[in-house]
C-alpha cells in the first residue's frame, strides 16, 4: 500500500504557507537513525567509542548528497546530547526533516509533560518547531491517550508540526489515530521493529495493517536484525546478542533465512544487509538505520540500488520468523520502561561530564 504525501508548514497545518515545508513519507525511502550519537561519558561505555562531529558531518553531507533527508533522534538518546549534536550541526537548515521522540518515563503523568519535553527537546535541537514528534512507547500506567492529547497541546503551540507512534500495537495504533482525529493534530506514523525475524508474527501483520487503514506509514527499526541478518555475524556477536536471547531464538531456525539473504545478495553482487533493506522497502516500510560511522552509512546508500523482485521477496517471506515484541507480557513491558526512567536517570546525572 503507497500512502499519499502530505506536506506541512512550520504552522503545522496542512498545505499551508510556510518558511520551511516538509513532504512525509519522505521522497527517499530511508531514514539515518542517532541512537549511537550522544556524547556523554555512558554512550562511551555502551558504544565503546564517540563518534565525532567531523564524521557526522560527512555522513550528512553524503545523506544529502543522496536526497535523503528523514533523521530520526530522541530525548533519550545520549540524554538529549544527540539532539543537540543535530542543532550544532545545524541539521534542520540543512534540509532534514527532524524527528524526535518524547518518552513517558513514571514521573511523566499529564499532557503538559508532553509540551514541557517537545519544548526542551527543540531548545537542544536549534529549532522552534520540530517536524515529528513521536510517542516512544505506549507503556505507561496512564493511556497512551494523555500523550497523544500532550502532543496535540504542542502543536496547537506550533512546537511540531506532525505526531508519530513508536511501538504501538494494532488496537493501539486505532485508538490513537481516533484521539488524533478528535484532537486535530496530524497523525502520521508507527515506528516498530520490523524485520524478517518477526515479520511472520500475527500481531506485527495486524499493526501494519492497522497503520495502513489510518494512513501511516510504517517506520521499520531494527531492519538488519541488529546483525543477525548480516554478513558481519560472528560467533563472537551471536553470543552476545540480546535480541537473540531476547526472542528465544537458535542458530538452526536462523540458518535458513540467512542463507537464503545470502544467495540472493551473492546473486546480486551485494550485501545481506542491503538486502534486508530492500526487502523492507518493498513492504513500503521507510527503513530507519542507526548509524555509527561512515561506511555503515555508506553501505546504507548503496543498498538504495538494490530492488527485489516479487519472486525474491516472496521467498524471504515464507522464510520469516513469526517473532515479536508486541507478545510480550504487559508485565515485561512495564519493567523495560522502568529500566528507559532509570537509563534516562543515568544520562542525566553522565550529561554533567559530557565527553565532548
Amino acid at each position: 500500500m503507497v500512502l499519499p504525501l502530505v506536506t506541512f508548514s512550520d504552522d503545522g497545518k496542512l498545505l499551508g504557507k510556510g518558511k520551511r515545508m516538509f513532504t512525509w513519507p519522505p521522497k527517499v525511502s530511508l531514514g539515518l537513525g542517532t541512537m549511537h550519537w550522544g556524547t556523554t561519558p555512558l554512550d562511551k561505555v555502551i558504544a565503546g567509542k564517540i563518534i565525532t562531529d567531523e564524521e557526522i558531518s560527512l555522513i550528512q553531507n553524503r545523506a544529502a548528497s543522496a536526497g535523503v533527508t528523514f533523521i530520526d533522534t530522541a530525548e533519550g538518546y545520549g540524554g538529549g546530547s544527540s539532539e543537540r549534536r543535530l542543532g550544532r550541526l545545524r541539521f534542520s537548515q540543512s534540509g532534514f526533516l527532524i524527528a524526535t521522540k518524547f518518552i513517558p518515563t513514571y514521573w511523566r503523568w499529564t499532557p503538559q509533560a508532553v509540551v514541557r519535553a517537545i519544548r526542551a527537546s527543540n531548545r537542544r535541537l536549534g529549532i522552534e518547531s520540530c517536524d515529528l514528534g513521536f510517542v516512544h512507547s505506549p507503556i505507561h500506567p496512564r493511556s497512551p491517550d494523555v500523550w497523544i492529547k500532550g502532543f496535540a497541546r504542542a502543536h496547537e503551540a506550533k512546537l511540531i508540526k506532525a505526531v508519530g507512534l513508536s511501538n504501538f500495537n494494532a488496537e493501539q495504533v486505532r485508538q490513537a489515530a481516533q484521539v488524533a482525529k478528535e484532537e486535530g493534530v496530524p497523525l502520521v506514523a508507527n515506528q516498530i521493529q520490523f524485520n524478517l525475524l518477526v515479520a511472520a508474527s500475527t500481531s506485527l501483520k495486524e499493526t501494519v495493517q492497522a497503520c495502513h487503514e489510518n494512513g501511516l506509514t510504517v517506520v521499520g527499526y531494527s531492519v538488519l536484525g541488529q546483525g543477525l541478518l548480516t554478513d558481519g555475524l560472528t560467533e563472537r556477536r551471536w553470543d552476545k546478542s540480546v535480541l537473540a536471547k531476547r526472542l528465544k531464538l537458535s542458530r538452526e531456525e536462523l540458518t535458513p533465512l540467512r542463507n537464503t539473504i545470502l544467495k540472493i545478495a551473492q546473486n546480486r553482487n551485494c550485501r545481506m544487509s542491503q538486502v534486508c533493506l530492500a526487502w523492507a522497502r518493498a513492504h513500503h516500510v521507510v527503513p530507519l538505520v542507526g548509524t555509527r560511522s561512515l561506511s555503515q552509512w555508506e553501505d546504507s546508500l548503496d543498498g538504495l540500488g538494490v530492488t527485489l523482485t516479487q519472486d525474491e521477496t516472496q521467498e524471504l517471506d515464507s522464510l520469516a520468523l513469526g517473532r515479536s515484541t508486541f507478545d510480550r507480557a504487559r508485565s515485561q513491558r512495564l519493567l523495560i520502561l522502568g529500566f528507559l526512567s532509570l537509563l534516562m536517570t543515568a544520562y542525566k546525572v553522565s550529561s554533567v561530564f559530557r565527553a565532548r
